[in-house]
């Protein structure tokens, strides 16, 4: 695995990181991309969040977007919720979904009865 770019915004506190992996796809997993460029770049993986990642076409090679944020904090404020939810496993992500109709229920109960 190899850098491409990196730029960094102040303002949002994170750094977007473009890496080319080579030989993975489809024999890899989003956390294994997480845990790949959080090594490489010596920060904790909980603060590097994957964007998208891309296949080039004729080959096994991967092009990975990245965010990496300077703390945990600015990552939770700032990174949005669905592409956290990407990383859930299936089981996690129905008891998500099942949470939320769940809260949404009493809340159109009291609408109706308005």
């Amino acid at each position: 695995m190899h850098l491409e770019k990196k730029s960094r915004s102040e303002v949002l506190d994170r750094t977007y990181v473009e890496a080319h992996i080579e030989d993975k796809a489809g024999r890899f997993s989003r956390k294994e991309a997480i845990a790949m460029v959080a090594q490489e770049l010596g920060v904790p993986a909980e603060n590097v969040a994957l964007v998208r990642i891309d296949g080039q076409s004729g080959t096994t090679n991967l092009l990975g977007k990245f965010y990496v944020y300077g703390s945990t904090q600015s990552k939770n404020r700032v990174h949005p919720k669905y592409l956290e939810e990407r990383m859930l496993t299936k089981a996690e992500r129905d008891k998500l979904k099942q949470e939320r109709k769940k809260a949404a229920a009493p809340a159109a109960q009291t609408e109706a009865k308005k």
